[in-house]
């Protein structure tokens, strides 16, 4: 029963850590001053942003992963009680 406190634990607190961090990443972008920088380090900001904004879709999957990986184990442990 201990494995499934952790997973609730773990379903809660993803998604906000998630949402805070794109919470402070955007106001983070949206505060950077880039008036005087070149045309390179303009396209290497934008790199990074969208980068970043890649890995936080990406981590929105998490929640799902952990929700499979705990039917996998479920299963598993059955098959091994028999």
């Amino acid at each position: 029963m201990k494995g499934v406190s952790n997973l609730v634990y773990a379903l809660l607190t993803v998604p906000l850590v998630l949402i805070l961090a794109v919470a402070i990443f955007n106001q983070f972008t949206a505060n950077v001053d880039t008036t005087g920088w070149s045309t390179q380090a303009n396209q290497t900001f934008q790199k990074i942003t969208s980068s970043a904004y890649t890995g936080f879709n990406l981590g929105s999957m998490l929640p799902f992963i952990f929700i499979a990986v705990t039917i996998v184990g479920i299963i598993l442990g059955m098959l091994a009680v028999k």
